[in-house]
């Protein structure tokens, strides 16, 4: 959806200004920002909930080192296969 709304010269101005210096495609950005800043000010930077937005950087910041990259069905199927609890059967609906 597209509106139009009148500025002062020097708000176009200043608003032109912050686009350059934040580096925003357009004003139209800048405006649909400002509004989620305006509307949902709970909302991080990134537009999330500071809660999930700290979750997301701890996460980040855990070491790598011992991920496990599954990349094959069969690595699938090992990985799950040696695990020191493995999951337990499903019953078939078909014996009833």
């Amino acid at each position: 959806m597209t509106i139009n709304i009148s500025l002062p010269k020097k708000l176009l101005a200043d608003a032109k200004r912050v686009v350059n210096e934040k580096g925003y495609a357009s004003i139209s950005e800048l405006m649909r920002d400002a509004l989620r800043h305006k509307l949902y000010p709970g909302l991080t930077e990134n537009g999330f909930t500071p809660e999930f937005e700290e979750a997301v950087l701890r996460a980040a910041k855990e070491p790598r080192d011992n991920d496990i990259v599954l990349r094959t069905d069969k690595d699938i199927e090992n990985y799950f296969m040696h695990l020191k609890y493995p999951p337990k059967r499903l019953k078939s609906k078909r014996g009833k």
